[in-house]
């Protein structure tokens, strides 16, 4: 029985060993290479396969993410250090390294492709075309007596202006050697830090960033007696003088530069440093032959600096540090750090990290409008159909609520909004914009309202409201929503058509009047067709009366006898209760050609008709048989040969029933 105990714990202890093995394999014998004039000796490694199903691995600070395959034995990889990203492309058995380094010391990976999925292989790692594999080796620098360090950053407190917000910043060196002398520089925009730290002392300086501010610092006269002066570790000289401009040098640690002033002209002299940004600004203001008058300026101060005597292996600092959000139209801040030190050797270590968080809006905008209904309200059940919507008729209600989210009242606010084309103002026809000033406490929220009529039915879309305000010292803007209107409603379409195109005297003409209902509202209408002069009216009178529902067609057809001359057909009576907007599209003037028969007796000159117009000729009567021709010279035979017709037809029946 002690036996087999024994003989289990040995086969775990094996399967241990084993799944270990599979991520990570230790090498007792460094294998070393130069890799940018540096030897490196890779002391551990690690293998694994990345598909689509499982395509990142971590190992340590190291992030390993497949990218793409190609199905042709490459592989694309992004591997991530620190928030600091590095792609590169590998085909099977070819190995790349991914460098990291920010100083003299080597930080880095070496990846190597093993296999890699090929569809033109008979033997490969994969399912194609659905899953792709690369197997790859991750191969680590030796890390022996060296740091290693990561910056982390997080932050608590009301992310709104006004309020204060706290980072809590850690240093960790999880490495087998010391950080030595460790400075910590932290960069924040705009944030206005407090005198809140936890211990120990900072230090003000300036980082470089594209949104760097000036402030003024001192006017200065010099002349060729009192040429030079000194502020701020910089000397400043002027080597000549001239009505135009003036030769100036300026000196910082033993670096030298020139340039030209001019009157209202900036120069900067700048004086890069790793870690801080040194530079000047100076703004002619008075230039003449024996006196250059000028501002100096210089960057604002936007970071600190923290040291600390050393931070042992595998132990972190954790720094905390408040600052104020400030009143400005800027909403996103970057809070950044970067630590910089050496080994026990002298090399040179750095490590960094960011952390970003975004403001709301300085107000909540939000416009909403109404749906409405034009015209007479024929059937209660359209109400319910259209959602009941327009609790006045023909008016829209448009509100705007704005929302100030901040913890500080402002002052001075203008809001401005503007109609649409298909709306008028109700209290005045003419106007097309509304202003409002006003102030508005901290978190207070104030409403807008008014009332706009449509002119005609359709969807429509409002314009945004702009509201304009003062932050800090910056002028800013925002918009509401766009949002939109349904305005119900009928629109009368008609249209005309007829029989003949052309006329001639006793012609008979059929005229039809279609009266469409192209809106989506049911509207009564009367609708009278007026009988054009020159014309006789053979059948009733052509008009309509009653209700007419949304995508329905009423048809007026009557007929006329054409008398003399060309026949105008103007727009037809049409009468409604629907007042105030656009509720039928009138019909155009339509006229019909009148053709006049050739007089027989009289010869006329016909005149030559030019080639390229178009000659209509009347269609020619159909011949006539004879007994039309019968009919038209005797009408009296017409009855008589029936009667002759009918005798025949009785004769024929007695003779055939006596042959039968």
């Amino acid at each position: 029985m002690i036996i087999i105990m024994i003989i289990v714990k040995i086969i775990n202890i094996i399967e241990v060993i084993a799944i270990v093995s599979l991520l990570t394999i230790p090498s007792f014998a460094l294998e070393c290479e130069f890799v940018n004039d540096n030897k490196i000796c890779w002391e551990s490694y690690i293998s694994t396969t990345l598909n689509w199903t499982s395509p990142t691995v971590t190992s340590g600070e190291y992030q390993i993410e497949a990218k793409d395959f190609n199905w042709l034995g490459s592989v694309s990889l992004r591997v991530t250090r620190n928030g600091i990203t590095k792609d590169g492309i590998l085909s099977e058995g070819e190995s790349y390294v991914f460098d990291f380094s920010t100083n003299s010391t080597f930080e880095g990976i070496e990846i190597i492709a093993d296999e890699v999925s090929n569809k033109n292989w008979p033997i490969n790692i994969g399912t194609y075309p659905a899953d792709p594999r690369a197997k790859i080796t991750a191969r680590f620098p030796e890390n022996l007596n060296k740091p290693s360090l990561a910056v982390t950053i997080t932050t608590e407190g009301e992310q709104k202006a006004g309020s204060k917000i706290t980072a809590f910043i850690r240093i960790e060196n999880s490495g087998k050697s010391d950080f030595i002398d460790p400075e910590l520089i932290i960069s924040f925009d705009d944030l206005l830090p407090l005198n809140e730290y936890d211990f120990g002392a900072f230090s003000e300086g300036t980082v470089y960033v594209p949104s760097l501010k000036w402030i003024n610092s001192s006017i200065y006269t010099l002349t060729p007696i009192l040429p030079n002066t000194f502020k701020n570790g910089f000397y400043i000289k002027v080597l000549n003088f001239s009505n135009n401009g003036a030769f100036l040098s300026a000196s910082y640690n033993l670096s030298t530069k020139y340039a030209t002033l001019a009157e209202d002209e900036p120069i900067i002299f700048d004086f890069p440093d790793e870690n801080e940004y040194k530079s000047l600004k100076i703004i002619g203001r008075k230039i003449k032959e024996n006196s250059v008058e000028f501002m100096l300026q210089f960057p604002e101060k936007n970071s600190l600096k923290r040291r600390f005597p050393v931070i042992s292996k595998e132990s972190d600092e954790i720094v905390k540090l408040s600052f104020s959000i400030p009143k400005s139209s800027r909403k996103k801040f970057t809070i950044s750090v970067k630590a910089l030190g050496r080994d026990e050797a002298g090399n040179l270590y750095s490590a960094g990290n960011s952390a970003t968080f975004s403001l709301p809006d300085t107000f909540n905008i939000k416009k909403t409008v109404s749906d409405s209904i034009l015209g007479e309200r024929i059937y209660p059940e359209y109400d319910y159909l259209m959602g009941n919507i327009g609790t006045i008729k023909n008016m829209t209600y448009v509100t705007i609520l704005v929302e100030n989210i901040q913890n500080y009242p402002l002052y001075g606010v203008q809001l401005i909004d503007t109609f649409p084309p298909g709306f008028k103002l109700t209290q005045d026809s003419n106007q097309t914009s509304l202003t409002w000033n006003f102030d508005i406490k901290a978190k207070e929220i104030k409403e807008f309202k008014y009332l706009l009529t449509a002119r005609k039915e359709g969807k429509y879309y409002l314009p945004r409201a702009q509201i304009l305000f003062n932050e800090g010292s910056e002028k800013n803007r925002l918009e509401s929503n766009a949002p939109g209107t349904q305005v119900s409603g009928p629109y009368i379409v008609m249209q005309r058509s007829f029989n003949k195109s052309i006329v001639s005297p006793d012609d008979i003409l059929q005229v039809s009047l279609s009266i469409i209902n192209n809106g989506n509202f049911p509207t009564k209408i009367k609708v009278t067709d007026i009988v054009p002069a020159n014309t006789t009216l053979l059948s009733e009178k052509g008009s309509f009366s009653g209700v007419i529902r949304p995508g329905e067609v009423k048809k007026i057809v009557y007929i006329l006898r054409i008398n003399e001359g060309a026949i105008e057909f103007r727009d037809p009576e049409i009468t409604s209760k629907n007042t105030g907007f656009e509720w039928y599209e009138p019909l155009a003037v339509v006229t019909i050609p009148f053709l006049s028969p050739s007089p027989s007796v009289v010869p006329v000159n016909t005149p030559a008709i030019p080639a390229d117009v178009r000659v209509i000729v009347p269609d020619r009567p159909p011949d006539k048989g004879i007994l039309e021709l019968i009919s038209e010279q005797f009408p009296w035979l017409e009855s008589a040969i029936a009667v002759v017709v009918l005798l025949f037809g009785i004769s024929l029946i007695v003779l055939l029933s006596r042959v039968m």
